[in-house]
């Protein structure tokens, strides 16, 4: 028992010699430091009333340069045009719930599997089919390094972005129940 408790304490001395000084711990960031004081480099105690008002000009220059209410609320950062954000939270709570009534209804008129195998319209295979394919060390699954899409810059994929969206928006046939389901990227 001697011994056991003369190890513990040998480690708890180890781990004591080791821990980090008060002004290691305030210059880490871990304990705070006061008001009054600051410490550079070197762990002095130095005046921090100069230091006080750089750090109050350069807040305001930060808090100048943050973006107006109107801004965020057009990049949808923040929800409102001028409206109490409870009623906003009652609203958006609102508009769920009638987006979930129209769903349920629309799940429930949808017709049953049996109905659908009945009009032929939905099948399913008798037999079930397991395919052999290759293992990851028999068969490369990286892309080739020389693939087009590695060598587009930010400019070429917006382009192509655009270019896909034209398309779909004037160009490709789609039936006009179906509009609602074009992608969009």
């Amino acid at each position: 028992m001697a011994l056991e408790a003369e190890k513990t304490k040998d480690a708890l001395n180890r781990r004591l010699g080791n821990r980090p000084s008060k002004v290691d711990l305030k210059l880490r960031n871990i304990l705070r430091v006061d008001s009054v004081e600051s410490l550079d480099t070197s762990g002095e105690v130095v005046d921090k009333s100069m230091n006080f008002e750089v750090r109050q000009q350069q807040l305001k220059s930060c808090l100048k340069k943050r973006p107006e209410k109107g801004v965020l609320e057009e990049m949808n950062v923040i929800k409102g045009g001028g409206l109490d954000p409870s009623l906003i939270a009652t609203q958006e709570r609102l508009k769920r719930s009638q987006l979930e009534d129209i769903l349920n209804s629309r799940l429930a008129e949808r017709p049953d599997i049996e109905e659908l195998e009945a009009a032929r319209i939905l099948n399913f295979a008798e037999t079930v089919e397991v395919l052999p394919t290759f293992r990851k060390s028999e068969y490369n699954r990286k892309p080739d390094a020389n693939a087009t899409f590695r060598k587009l810059t930010p400019q070429m994929k917006v382009a192509i972005r655009e270019e896909l969206n034209t398309f779909k928006k004037h160009e490709m046939p789609v039936h006009q129940e179906s509009i609602r389901n074009t992608c969009f990227h």
